[in-house]
């Protein structure tokens, strides 16, 4: 079937409108300084310089250790402390945090943590640059303008990296840089013949990453954080929920990761 010209103005304008959202965030990333990091120095701690840390869901933890959905949230959000703390005081590069923002509480809780952070005296101290990767616009207005807030408030810093993953799905990652790059290339903004990994790496989130070194997920099975980067990457599993992951579980992983 033949498409004509309006129709196909109508086609592209209906997939940018659905990139839109996917590229909203990217805004973030543009102006990303790389971090000036002593490589040899790192080799030689065996120092990694991106861990990637999948949260599980709270509500299954608190289920499981008979407890109520507030103290759940409420140690969720210890966690994010915790092994944000230990990225500082490790001077860890790049740390990826994939958290859950699955009910109105937990909702309500992030807010009030992200509210916060920009103001936060070891992020202030440590230059920590702080980025939200996802779909977390789809949240409602007070935590997607707290993430706002946070990220333009350190987007000066480039000594440590701290990424949250908030609802984040790998796969749909991909594919909304499949979408984004069909639309440029029926508006011949980009060739496939000569498409290539490295400018669908240049269309993700994680753009100006290094890839993670290692990923720890609690579970048997790998969740698909950080999907197209993942190549590569180093799998822990620590077999326990997220909430209950400690940093002896981080530095456990580093000596496994060392080893193998």
């Amino acid at each position: 079937m033949l498409i004509k010209d309006g129709d196909l103005n109508n086609l592209l304008l209906k997939s940018l409108a659905i990139n839109l959202k996917t590229r909203f965030i990217f805004q973030y990333f543009m102006e990303l300084k790389i971090p000036k990091i002593d490589l040899g120095i790192l080799k030689q701690k065996k120092k990694p310089l991106h861990i990637a840390i999948n949260g599980s869901n709270i509500s299954d933890w608190a289920e499981k250790n008979g407890k109520e959905e507030k103290e759940a949230i409420l140690k969720n959000t210890e966690q994010i402390k915790k092994f944000m703390n230990y990225q500082i005081k490790n001077e860890i590069p790049i740390l990826t945090l994939s958290i859950s923002a699955e009910t109105d509480k937990e909702v309500f809780e992030l807010t009030n943590f992200f509210k916060e952070l920009s103001s936060n005296e070891d992020i202030i101290e440590k230059k920590v640059r702080v980025f939200i990767i996802g779909r977390w616009f789809d949240l409602g207005p007070e935590l997607s303008d707290a993430f706002k807030k946070v990220m333009d408030e350190t987007k000066d810093y480039d000594n440590l990296f701290l990424n949250f993953c908030v609802k984040y799905d790998g796969q749909e990652e991909v594919l909304g840089v499949i979408k984004l790059l069909a639309t440029k290339a029926k508006l011949e903004k980009v060739d496939l013949e000569t498409l290539d990994t490295q400018q669908v790496k240049e269309n993700l989130y994680t753009s100006y990453f290094t890839p993670p070194e290692i990923i720890i997920e609690p579970s048997k099975t790998y969740s698909g954080l950080l999907l197209w980067d993942s190549k590569g990457a180093k799998i822990y599993q620590t077999r326990k929920h997220w909430l209950d992951i400690t940093t002896s579980d981080i530095d456990d992983a580093i000596d496994w990761a060392n080893r193998e």
